[in-house]
């Protein structure tokens, strides 16, 4: 298949920039697949959390291209082309004061 381009969030709270991974896409494979593909070749210091690969835990939850996602559940092929944009969850409000 094609490559893909991913964008994805290297930093922490006090700061970070985008990083981007170029890497050939697969058939039947989810953003969850990719991110562990650039783990093993190009960025072992690359964290991602995730827990089932199963759509249950909510423990990969993302934002993938501006929306709220799991990467174990979305598709790489039901995504726009272009750049792949992954950043951790915006915090809102209602967890700010919890």
């Amino acid at each position: 298949m094609a490559d893909v381009t991913m964008r994805i969030w290297r930093g922490d709270a006090t700061g970070g920039d985008f990083e981007n991974y170029t890497i050939s896409q697969n058939e039947g494979e989810v953003v969850l697949d990719v991110v562990h593909r650039i783990q093993a070749t190009e960025a072992p210091d690359l964290a991602c959390r995730w827990n089932c690969k199963a759509g249950k835990c909510g423990s990969c939850s993302v934002e993938i291209n501006g929306k709220p996602r799991l990467m174990c559940m979305t598709r790489m092929d039901q995504l726009p082309e272009g750049p792949v944009t992954v950043t951790p969850m915006k915090r809102s409000l209602l967890s700010a004061t919890s």
